[in-house]
C-alpha cells in the first residue's frame, strides 16, 4: 500500500511539472505596517489562500494548486513575521489581526471581492473575514476548523501535549495530522514529498522561514486569545455568503466535530467530510480540489 501511494504521488507530481512551467514571482503589499509576501498564479476568479499554523506560502500540496490554478487566479501570501512577510516590533499577532491582514492584501491588490480557502489557523482567521469584512468575501471554504471559545471541541490530551511541546520533533508534529496507519502515514510522506520536488523545480518559492517569536505569536494567538473568546462562534450566524466546511473524518488535531459546529452555525453552509486527517486536502489533493471548484462555480 505505501509503495502504491508514493508511486502515485510522483506520477501526479511528474504530470504537474510537465504540464507547468510556472515560476512564482515574489511581490509585496504594505497592509497594516506590515510588508506581505504573495505571489498570483492562475486565471479566474480570485481565491485568496490563508494558511495554517506557521505555515508559509510554499506549504500547499503542488498536486491541488495546480489543479485549482486551472480555473481560478490564485493569491498565495505569506502570513505577518511568516517566511518573506515583515511583522511589526509589537506583537499585534491575533487571529482578528491576521484577518484584517487578509482583507488589506484583497484591498490592496485593487480587488472588490475574492473567495477564499483557508485551512487550520487559517480557518479560524477566514472565519474573521468573514465576520469582519463580508463585503469582500463571494464564498469561503474552511478547512479543518475550530469555533474558538467554549465551543471549541478540543483534541485529546496526549495529541495536545505532543503539538504544544516545544522539545517535540517536527516530523512527529506533522505525522499528528494524518491518521496513524500504513496508508495515512505513506500518504501524507507522498504529499511531503510532492512540496519538496515541487520546490526544487522551482514552481514554488523557497520560502519556509519562522523564527521563533512568531511561533510564539502565533500559538499564543490560535490558543490562548481564540480559547478565551465566544464571540467568532456567536457571530458565525451572521454569515450571509456560501461557505463549504471541510474536514477530514480521522482529525485529531481538531476534531471533526468542530466542523459540524460550526456548520450548525453559518445559515446554509456545506459540510463535506474526506478520508484522512487534519491534512485531509494533502493527502486527497485532487479529489479535495475538484470538489472545491465545483462548490465555487
Amino acid at each position: 500500500m505505501k509503495r502504491t501511494l508514493l508511486a502515485l504521488s510522483l506520477v501526479l507530481l511528474s504530470s504537474t511539472l510537465r504540464a507547468d512551467d510556472f515560476k512564482p514571482e515574489i511581490k509585496y503589499a504594505e497592509v497594516n505596517d506590515v510588508k506581505l509576501a504573495y505571489y498570483i498564479r492562475g486565471e479566474g476568479e480570485p481565491l485568496l489562500m490563508i494558511n495554517g499554523f506557521v505555515s508559509s506560502m510554499s506549504l500547499w500540496d503542488p498536486v491541488m494548486i495546480e489543479t485549482l490554478a486551472k480555473q481560478h487566479q490564485l493569491i498565495l501570501f505569506d502570513n505577518r513575521g511568516v517566511g518573506l512577510s515583515t511583522d511589526t516590533k509589537e506583537n499585534n499577532t491575533t487571529i482578528p489581526q491576521m484577518a484584517d491582514d487578509a482583507a488589506g492584501l484583497i484591498k490592496a491588490l485593487g480587488l472588490k471581492k475574492a473567495n477564499i480557502l483557508a485551512f487550520s489557523m487559517g480557518a479560524r482567521i477566514g472565519q474573521q473575514v468573514l465576520i469582519r469584512h463580508p463585503d469582500l468575501v463571494n464564498k469561503a471554504v474552511l478547512c479543518a476548523a475550530n469555533p474558538g471559545g467554549k465551543y471549541d471541541d478540543v483534541a485529546a490530551p496526549d495529541v495536545e501535549a505532543k503539538l504544544n511541546n516545544p522539545k517535540t520533533p517536527g516530523m512527529e508534529r506533522i505525522a499528528l495530522s494524518a491518521p496513524n496507519t500504513e496508508a495515512g502515514q505513506a500518504a501524507l510522506k507522498a504529499a511531503i514529498e510532492r512540496i519538496k520536488a515541487a520546490v526544487a523545480a522551482g514552481i514554488v518559492p523557497d520560502d519556509f522561514k519562522v523564527s521563533k517569536e512568531t511561533t510564539e505569536r502565533q500559538d499564543r494567538a490560535r490558543t490562548t486569545l481564540w480559547t478565551a473568546d465566544n464571540s467568532n462562534f456567536e457571530n458565525l450566524k451572521n454569515i450571509k455568503v456560501p461557505v463549504l466546511i471541510a474536514d477530514g473524518r480521522d482529525d485529531a488535531i481538531d476534531p471533526p466535530k468542530n466542523s459540524l459546529i460550526i456548520a450548525n452555525q453559518i445559515p446554509f453552509s456545506w459540510l463535506a467530510f474526506f478520508d484522512g486527517g487534519h491534512s485531509f486536502l494533502y493527502t486527497s489533493p485532487k479529489h479535495f480540489a475538484e470538489t472545491v471548484n465545483v462548490f465555487l462555480q
